[in-house]
């Protein structure tokens, strides 16, 4: 998955890019190593990931929690270190927004997300493998320039040394082994301390997903739509 193996990573997107789809996705590339997920959420996933085989007990090494209110998310994580007795291999926080819809500013949305930090360095001292770290992946919705959700951004990305940002390509079509593409997604990961990379999303009608690797612009010519490149990798997901 291109969340993983990164340093803790803020995912921006609009509403429609697929967010919730490629958060499940990187769970369950996780939960399958096998590892255990906490996946933080405002609410139920709208569909379950269709044909993907599961590895013995995958989902089941996915833990979900809705918590109620942006206090209620606040109190669970504090208490995290606590309450929690087992492994974690990654924390992830869907749908921040919605969250921040009745936080009180953006000094309490930091302490949310300092919060998430340490909790996630917890439990990556509780991890056997020196190699192995607990990732944090929290998504939110990119907001507009100014305003409320824009001040929360500008406070709470100085925490990611990685960001992942999500372009839906509108009005582009391509097809794929499985048919026509129903939506392309441009994904850019920006991390300190190294080059940008680039990738092409594409989800058919279906809900199958195809990732390919972009080049970075001043490689080549070729056409970033083509969809035909070698490096492709796919899998089914739930398009959110």
């Amino acid at each position: 998955s291109v969340l993983l193996g990164a340093e803790p990573v803020l995912l921006l997107g609009p509403a429609g890019s697929g967010r919730s789809s490629l958060l499940f996705r990187a769970a369950f590339v996780v939960a399958a190593s096998p590892a255990r997920v906490l996946f933080l959420a405002p609410q139920p996933l709208q569909r379950l990931p269709g044909g993907i085989v599961a590895r013995a007990g995958a989902f089941q090494r996915i833990h979900f929690l809705y918590p109620a209110s942006f206090q209620e998310l606040l109190q669970l994580v504090a208490s995290l270190h606590h309450t929690w007795s087992r492994s974690l291999s990654l924390i992830v926080l869907d749908g921040l927004e919605e969250f921040l819809a009745t936080c009180s500013g953006p000094g309490v949305a930091a302490q949310l997300v300092a919060l998430l930090l340490d909790t996630a360095n917890h439990f990556s001292q509780k991890l056997t493998q020196d190699s192995t770290r607990c990732q944090l992946i929290v998504s939110m919705r990119f907001p507009g320039e100014t305003g409320e959700q824009a001040e929360h951004l500008s406070v709470i990305e100085r925490y990611f040394p990685a960001r992942l940002q999500l372009y839906l390509d509108s009005g582009k079509s391509a097809s794929s082994d499985s048919g026509v593409v129903a939506k392309l997604i441009r994904v850019s990961l920006s991390q300190l301390g190294t080059e940008g990379q680039e990738w092409q999303v594409r989800f058919d009608s279906k809900g199958d997903m195809r990732i390919s690797p972009l080049p970075l612009m001043g490689e080549n010519d070729s056409s970033p739509t083509s969809g035909n490149g070698d490096g492709d990798v796919h899998s089914t997901v739930p398009d959110s």
